[in-house]
């Protein structure tokens, strides 16, 4: 059997001080250079589950061939409450895949009957990108985005 869904391209991980992890993993680890950003006004007039916005601060490292994605909550949120409920780590993964969105979202709900955790849509409501939940099946949440 071809596998679905191949090498990870992506790891999402929470964090409680953006600049004191981004050093670390600069000085200690050396991996680097990070790109932080502040997406609020790009999430800002997306529908995100059944809100506007994303409250979050953000730095990126592009690896060859992967991202790392540091994400800091500044506000009301799903980070926020995975900061208070679960701590600082891993949060989602993406990996290389040719699964359309539609079979993925139906693989998710035939693992997890719980497995809409975050849906980001465009002004016209299609996807822009998808955090599916089978935690409590797999230990994973899973980033999809549409346009890959």
């Amino acid at each position: 059997m071809e596998p679905k869904y191949g090498k990870i391209l992506h790891l999402g991980i929470v964090v409680r001080d953006l600049k004191k992890a981004v050093e670390i993993y600069e000085s200690k680890l050396g991996i680097g250079p990070w790109q932080m950003e502040d997406p609020r006004p790009f999430f800002a007039d997306k529908k995100v589950n059944d809100g506007h916005g994303l409250n979050i601060n953000t730095a990126m490292y592009k690896g060859e061939g992967y991202e790392i994605e540091l994400v800091m909550p500044v506000g009301p949120g799903i980070y926020e409450d995975w900061l208070k409920e679960k701590g600082p780590g891993l949060h989602h993964i993406k990996f290389e895949t040719k699964a359309s969105f539609e079979e993925t979202v139906k693989m998710a709900e035939e693992v997890s009957p719980n497995s809409h955790y975050l849906d980001v849509c465009w002004e016209d409501g299609s996807p822009l990108v998808s955090y599916i939940s089978m935690l409590e099946e797999t230990g994973l949440i899973l980033e999809y985005s549409p346009q890959g």
